[in-house]
């Protein structure tokens, strides 16, 4: 036991040993490491423009007064401000972001989103629909019939018409299943993924989507078309539209067309004029950019085959009447650099992203045990069928004390959170209850899912310490700018009896000096100078010298000039009241025209100066305060080494 007793006291001498010798300061008790002033200092380096700040001995005394309000902030308990929170947890959570999915895996699938970008793919399938949540009997049916239709297709009979057939796709009785081209993003992950791996003449294997069974043809594959901006001109037979002549769309259409063969007008003037879209003609016809799938095929193939900017094509029709369109700019994909960003955000609003989500969880699930406390075995009996019919109740509140599992041994799940949760997602569907079990089983793994990401993310701070760091530097730097809001910003504008004091103290520091007010008059030669310095010395009305001396290339300009501009000293304002001089290849008249004494301005004339050093007094004034009521104090023997080892760098 003495042999325990003395490792024990041993260990927590060696503990605090450790901690003094990484102890730079205490702030109120409160210990600050080196390696976090080191790092704040270092970090700010780059930033700092003023060479004094960059020196250590300075910083440290920057990063003092930094502590210290920070220090009152939290003694004024500005951290439970419910507005501060709410900003604090929006900024974690957008932070957090990043931390919730699996970094390398988003990188992969970012790369592989702008390799597909690159290739339109035009498909046809055929689907056979089944229910994400569907019971393994009408899930196998399901399967069973894609596999048929799947045999039948690989044997070589018509695609097409199988897809009539055979395919619960709505469009496919028309179209035959054929979908056209299709880019990433167009389509689901695995529907795309099918689509882009299937060589040109093949048919995938049969996937599952949340739709249910497809099929997928590869009828062809070609270079993206990327994006275009066209403008067009259209006309339509509407008898509501009042025209100056009754004609129908297409004869109009041809009107126009041949004026602008004939180049009688340009396109954006006819679109103005003629054009029966009048959201765009306002805009010469101009449309927004667009890529495929997103304007109707007749519109898109014409606009696409057009090659050079200010190309137009020929009349043609469409569902919505006849069109002319210019080529105005194409728009290929562009550097992957160039979208990388915008791509990844698109990722990860995407169904792949759920792909870096399961590989995290994965790895979550490794690091953060789960142990299971109460058995499914218990809950199954207290599902009943009401629970199908959207009418169950949650049992008893003595749940809340059943732990339903663990995570990583120090936080319980209890049964009454589960129930909690499969509350919210009773089914409408008698028929499940025979898939009971596997219903609740389903919900138990998406809540034990969600309750492992959440523990996750309640502890990312413990598991990165960058984002410890930061989130930690956000935190501070928000206390303190609301505590100085307080203190010193909004005090100075809003506390117009303490400003007024201020000034009323203060006033010798504005006095403004002696002004001098002059005319200064600029001819092009010595000749004209001489005149025109006689008739300052004889006060002649300006506008008459004006008048006399505007052929001799007269400028004349007021400026006003402080005692101690070396202006008024080099021409001795102070004693000549008109002065002539050479100035390059002209010649000026000076002439003083009035001295205005030196005085202590009014206070709202300065109010903004003033308000940015009462600012300064204020905060000076509140530090003075700081600096006895939390004690400072110094780990010299720490100091010494940190300050010799930066103090010549910089």
């Amino acid at each position: 036991m003495k042999k325990i007793l003395f490792y024990l006291a041993f260990s927590f001498i060696a503990f605090l040993q450790a901690q003094k010798s990484d102890e730079l300061m205490k702030i109120n008790g409160k210990t600050i490491s080196v390696e976090e002033f080191k790092r704040l200092y270092l970090k700010n380096l780059d930033l700092v423009q003023d060479p004094e700040q960059k020196n250590i001995e300075n910083y440290k005394n920057l990063f003092i007064d930094y502590k210290l309000e920070l220090e009152d902030a939290y003694a004024q308990k500005y951290d439970t401000n419910p507005r501060f929170k709410r900003e604090l947890k929006q900024y974690r959570n957008e932070l957090a972001k990043k931390y919730l999915s699996d970094a390398d895996l988003m990188e992969k699938l970012t790369k592989e989103a702008y390799e597909r970008m690159k290739t339109d793919v035009h498909v046809a399938h055929i689907l056979i629909q089944v229910p994400v949540n569907a019971s393994p009997a009408d899930t196998l049916k399901a399967y069973n019939k894609i596999m048929k239709v799947y045999q039948l297709a690989k044997k070589g009979e018509n695609f097409s018409e199988l897809a009539k057939k055979y395919s619960e796709d709505p469009s496919a009785k028309e179209n035959g299943g054929d979908l056209d081209y299709i880019n990433v993003f167009h389509t689901v992950y695995p529907f795309e993924t099918a689509a882009y791996k299937t060589a040109v003449g093949q048919i995938s294997k049969p996937f599952r989507t949340r739709f249910g069974y497809h099929i997928v043809k590869v009828i062809d594959k070609r270079p993206a078309r990327g994006e275009i901006e066209v403008a067009h001109i259209l006309t339509i037979d509407n008898p509501k539209i009042k025209r100056v002549k009754t004609q129908d769309a297409k004869t109009r259409i041809d009107e126009i067309y041949k004026k602008l063969i004939d180049k009688k007008d340009t396109f954006e003037n006819l679109a103005r004029k003629f054009s029966d879209d009048k959201n765009s003609a306002r805009y010469g016809g101009k449309l927004r950019k667009f890529g495929i799938r997103q304007m109707i095929p007749a519109f898109e193939n014409q606009a696409f085959a057009l090659k050079n900017p200010g190309d137009f094509s020929k009349p043609f029709k469409s569902r919505f009447g006849w069109h002319i369109i210019k080529l105005i700019k194409k728009y290929p994909v562009p550097p992957y650099k160039e979208i990388k960003d915008n791509l990844r955000r698109k990722v990860a609003r995407d169904e792949r992203s759920k792909l870096s989500k399961e590989k995290l969880y994965k790895r979550i699930q490794k690091q953060f045990p789960v142990k299971q406390i109460t058995p499914l075995k218990k809950i199954y009996p207290l599902i009943n069928e009401k629970f199908f019919n959207n009418q169950w109740k949650i049992p008893g509140k003595e749940w809340k004390k059943q732990t339903l599992f663990t995570i990583n041994n120090d936080k319980n799940i209890s049964v009454y959170e589960f129930f909690e949760f499969i509350y919210k997602r009773q089914q409408k569907n008698p028929k499940n209850y025979a898939n009971k079990k596997q219903v609740i089983n389903s919900l138990f793994e998406r809540f034990k899912k969600e309750k492992l990401m959440q523990y996750y993310d309640e502890h990312l701070e413990d598991i990165y310490p960058e984002f410890a760091a930061i989130v930690k530097e956000y935190k501070e730097g928000l206390l303190l700018f609301n505590i100085k809001s307080d203190k010193v910003w909004n005090k100075a504008v809003k506390d117009t009896l303490g400003l007024e004091k201020f000034f009323e103290t203060h006033k010798q520091n504005y006095i403004q000096p002696k002004k001098y007010k002059v005319m200064l008059a600029q001819v092009n030669d010595k000749k004209t100078a001489k005149k025109l310095e006689k008739d300052f010395k004889k006060n002649s009305d300006l506008e008459k010298i004006k008048e006399k001396y505007k052929d001799k290339g007269l400028i004349i300009k007021e400026k006003i000039y402080t005692s101690n501009d070396k202006f008024v000293q080099k021409h001795q304002l102070e004693t000549k009241k008109i002065v002539r001089y050479k100035d390059g290849n002209q010649y000026v008249v000076i002439k003083l025209v009035e001295v205005i004494q030196s005085q202590i301005p009014e206070m709202n004339k300065i109010k903004g100066k003033l308000i940015n050093d009462y600012q300064d007094y204020l905060e000076k004034e509140w530090l003075k305060e700081l600096k006895t009521k939390y004690p400072v104090e110094i780990n010299q023997k720490n100091w010494k080494k940190l300050r010799a080892k930066y103090q010549n760098k910089n």
